[in-house]
């Protein structure tokens, strides 16, 4: 029998083939990418420099509290800086993709705070008219709600067509309030047909009064949003009435998307951490003030206005769920428990609108069921998901790469029996005798 010729070009000749079979089925057997466009991008990814605030440290600051503050020098002035960049917290929850399904339109979330000034961005979108807000913490709480969109400016709120209801609650100098003061606010805020309410001015102490004023919000069917942790001083005290488990307990992030949490956390009697159902961006945000110019701030309680605004999207988008399964559902849909972080500082993780948006509630019927189901499972959500397209067009590409696969190697095997002569019907000649080996 006539030994195959095995030279260096002929001998690569199977090595190749196999490769790119090898590859042909490894593109087939790989799922291809998901789309490009993230409707909310992952938190924990760096926003970029331009989404970023403009030197967040010389925008003039606003804190929740200002303990021992007296007279006028306990307000703050206007900000002459307005920042035309979109902000991380805008890019990290997706809003130019969450505002293409709703805006918020229809629903009214109240804000418990010092004052809520309707200038600028939020002239349209207080009812009332308004009023005085020495510290500026209401305003930029309402504006990180719904502010709306403006000239020359990168901020928008996160339901920027909801309306506002600002109710005033504990000392407008200070920032402190008691839980009667927070009760009586809750009450008005109910009355006054909020949809949601904002507890901006948390206390750090309970009272059955304000329990009681929780519960009849929960009977109105309005959703309480309020603050896990504040921080009067230097040390995380919990915050109520973020402790009632019918209340939205929200803690915060940071650009990087870790946890703000302090070490060690905001802790109630017996050592136990705080409640945290989900957290929101909650440090070096940017957001409006009296004046209509930009501030920054943080803390749990600027957290607790990016679920708010949430809530307000979702109650807009979805009007026949109840204050109870819009809970769930924000909750059930945040991205899951952070890396490196304890599940009681975070709780379910990073809020995420559009998954939010697009969830689909537990059967009703379950879940009044005694045991009846679990809570409610969302629908995968768009971002991770598979484009139709491009899947059509690597799979095909893949089995017409399989088939010349094919066919090369049956031309290989045929050029081979032919010692690569041109086929002329005539079996091949034997090759002389001096060129075997």
């Amino acid at each position: 029998m006539t030994p195959r010729k095995t030279g260096p070009a002929r001998a690569g000749l199977r090595p190749l083939t196999r490769a790119v079979c090898a590859a042909a089925a490894l593109a087939l057997a790989l799922p291809p990418a998901p789309a490009a466009a993230s409707p909310s991008p992952s938190p924990s990814a760096s926003p970029s420099p331009s989404a970023s605030p403009s030197a967040p440290a010389a925008l003039p600051p606003i804190t929740p509290f200002l303990l021992g503050a007296t007279g006028d020098d306990a307000c703050v002035t206007d900000s002459p800086t307005t920042v035309e960049e979109k902000p991380w917290t805008h890019v990290s929850l997706g809003l130019d993709t969450v505002h293409r399904l709703t805006e918020g339109a229809g629903t009214t979330v109240a804000v418990l705070a010092g004052g809520v000034a309707a200038d600028g961005p939020l002239a349209d979108a207080v009812g009332g008219g308004g009023s005085a807000d020495c510290r500026g913490y209401g305003t930029f709480l309402a504006g990180v709600v719904a502010a709306r969109p403006a000239e020359g400016s990168g901020f928008v709120g996160v339901a920027p067509a909801a309306r506002i209801v600002g109710v005033a609650t504990g000392d407008a100098r200070s920032g402190v309030a008691t839980p009667a003061d927070i009760a009586s606010s809750l009450e008005e805020a109910v009355g006054a047909g909020a949809d949601v309410v904002l507890v901006g001015a948390a206390a750090w102490e309970n009272s059955a009064r304000l329990d009681d004023a929780v519960a009849a919000a929960a009977e109105a069917d309005v959703l309480v949003v309020a603050p896990s942790s504040v921080t009067p001083e230097s040390q995380p005290l919990a915050a109520y009435p973020a402790q009632d488990p019918t209340v939205l307990s929200v803690g915060s992030y940071d650009p990087e998307g870790a946890p703000a949490a302090a070490s060690p956390p905001a802790v109630l009697e017996g050592d136990e951490t705080a409640r945290t159902d989900v957290v929101a961006p909650g440090t070096q945000v940017l957001g409006v003030g009296p004046g209509g110019g930009h501030f920054v701030s943080g803390g749990d309680g600027v957290a607790a206005a990016f679920a708010a605004g949430t809530a307000a999207l979702v109650r807009s988008r979805h009007p026949d769920l109840s204050a109870e399964q819009v809970r769930e559902r924000i909750i059930a849909s945040a991205y899951g428990a952070m890396p490196g972080a304890e599940p009681e500082v975070v709780g379910r993780g990073p809020v995420d609108p559009m998954a939010a948006l697009t969830g689909s509630p537990e059967d009703a019927a379950s879940a009044a069921a005694p045991n009846g189901g679990g809570p409610f499972t969302p629908d995968p959500p768009s971002r991770g998901t598979w484009n139709v397209p491009v899947t059509v067009a690597v799979a095909g590409g893949s089995a017409l790469l399989i088939v010349v696969c094919v066919l090369g190697a049956v031309v290989l095997r045929r050029g081979r029996a032919r010692g690569w002569r041109p086929a002329t019907g005539q079996p091949a000649a034997p090759a002389p005798e001096g060129r075997r080996r």
